[in-house]
């Protein structure tokens, strides 16, 4: 369906002004979306500060190994929520060696008698 039927149809006075009003729509609506993930980001962290303060106690002054792993857990979880772990590394050079492995593989997978 074009603009300007889609204008027609709506009441808008011209195809430019459909297509304006769906941009501005679409807009808003990606802008309440990143609302609501900053609220939840917001709650979810929320609930991992109050659960390491509840285990804390236990992990630092009890030394207990239990408590230090929740805490620890709590600790990664506020890295995911807060977007600051670490990024995944990829070794480039291992990539690369494997790459030419594949290609010698497939260079020589031809058909049955080929090669010999």
């Amino acid at each position: 369906m074009d603009w300007a039927t889609i204008a027609e149809r709506v009441g808008y006075a011209s195809a430019g002004a459909a297509c304006t009003a769906v941009g501005e729509a679409l807009k808003a609506n990606l802008r309440e979306q990143d609302q609501n993930v900053d609220e939840l980001r917001a709650l979810g962290l929320a609930k991992v500060n109050r659960l390491q303060a509840a285990f804390w106690p236990a992990a630092i002054q009890d030394k207990d190994p239990k408590a230090a792993k929740v805490v620890l857990e709590c600790i990664k979880q506020e890295a995911r929520f807060q977007g600051t772990e670490a990024p995944t590394r990829v070794n480039m050079e291992a990539q690369r060696l494997a790459d030419e492995i594949l290609a010698v593989f497939d260079e020589g997978a031809g058909g049955p008698g080929e090669g010999t």
